[in-house]
């Protein structure tokens, strides 16, 4: 395995698991924050979602076509790795839902109170996929660091 092989794949590799734990992280944040109200008229708490997005395709082939013309010399496989794993960022969404509550303290004047509108089964679905994916992620690592540690016994 060449080393900008070895490379790109752990940190392609890396990349999937931080996707999948910011995936974690804002699905367990919107539950913790299902039943959190705002006052009226202040902004209560946003729910969170990850957008991710995989690299785009002229870096893959700079990658690929390195790939297979094999470089120079190691200080061109060093510099020409990157990573082609997904990139995310965390988008804060305004959506809420009103509950009759007239003796709650942030009731407005109809006594309504606002929550975030969370969706418990989809946030709880979306943890087991971020769950399975990071797994597998992880998998992927160990199978790599095998494929490395046998070739060193051959």
């Amino acid at each position: 395995m060449s080393m900008i092989t070895s490379n790109s794949l752990f940190q392609t590799a890396a990349s999937g698991l931080e996707v999948q734990k910011k995936r974690l992280e804002a699905a367990a944040q919107n539950i913790a924050n299902s039943r959190v109200s705002s006052a009226p008229g202040s902004i209560g708490y946003q729910i969170k979602s990850v957008s991710s997005k995989g690299p785009d395709d002229i870096n893959f082939l700079n990658v690929f076509e390195s790939q297979l013309e094999g470089a120079s010399n190691l200080q061109n496989e060093i510099n020409s790795s990157s990573n082609l794993g997904p990139t995310s960022e965390i988008v804060e969404t305004a959506k809420y839902r009103y509950e009759y509550e007239p003796n709650h303290p942030d009731a407005d004047e109809n006594g309504m109170v606002q929550y975030p509108d969370v969706d418990m089964v989809g946030e709880m679905a979306a943890m087991v996929s971020a769950n399975r994916l990071y797994e597998a992620n992880l998998s992927v690592i160990e199978a790599a660091k095998q494929i490395m540690k046998r070739s060193l016994e051959i």
